[in-house]
């Protein structure tokens, strides 16, 4: 990044919008949201000596993890339910059909190819203003925690559930979606 446009403010951990398109309930509900590591594997090179770690050749993405507050009629946790039964179809083979036609009817998608979409998390200055965005490409849910009701607590905390995303990669861009990284 060149001198003259490096910004001394740091990064605020509070200032971000998720968006999933087709999944609204679930995005504006989001507490948390992570940038996921990335590591690489590569070859080991075998001596008589010492084995020697070559350069990676594979790049690995971590999981993309989202938390987000449970709606009091529990819309946004049973679309992502309902997202996973659709994909894996474990009763019926009409399932995935079934998923999607209920997304258009109730307008959360115009489109029948949503068993992968585009997620774009764009994180905000401490101005709340666009500062970048990360578009993680081909994501779809892997996991869903489990919901825990109980009448042992002393305040009311309301219920927050944490979903677990796969996708292809992630791009880094700017606000106008030049790209920061390869």
């Amino acid at each position: 990044m060149p001198e003259s446009n490096y910004n001394p403010n740091f990064l605020s951990p509070t200032g971000f919008k998720l968006d999933l398109p087709g999944f609204s309930s679930v995005d504006y509900q989001c507490q948390g949201v992570n940038i996921p590591g990335i590591s690489m594997s590569g070859p080991t090179q075998a001596t008589p000596y010492n084995d020697f770690q070559l350069a990676g050749d594979k790049l690995n993405y971590q999981p993309l993890v989202v938390d987000f507050m449970i709606d009091e009629e529990i819309v946004n946790y049973s679309v992502l339910h309902n997202w996973m039964v659709g994909i894996t179809y474990p009763q019926k083979s009409t399932q995935w059909r079934d998923f999607v036609q209920q997304q258009i009817d109730k307008k959360f998608a115009d489109v029948w190819n949503i068993d992968q979409v585009d997620i774009t998390l764009t994180v905000l200055t401490s101005n709340y203003n666009p500062s970048f965005k990360i578009k993680y490409i081909d994501a779809f849910p892997v996991a869903l925690t489990p919901v825990q009701f109980s009448i042992e607590t002393n305040s009311i905390e309301y219920l927050k559930a944490t979903a677990t995303f796969q996708y292809t990669y992630y791009k880094i861009t700017d606000t106008f979606d030049r790209e920061l990284t390869l």
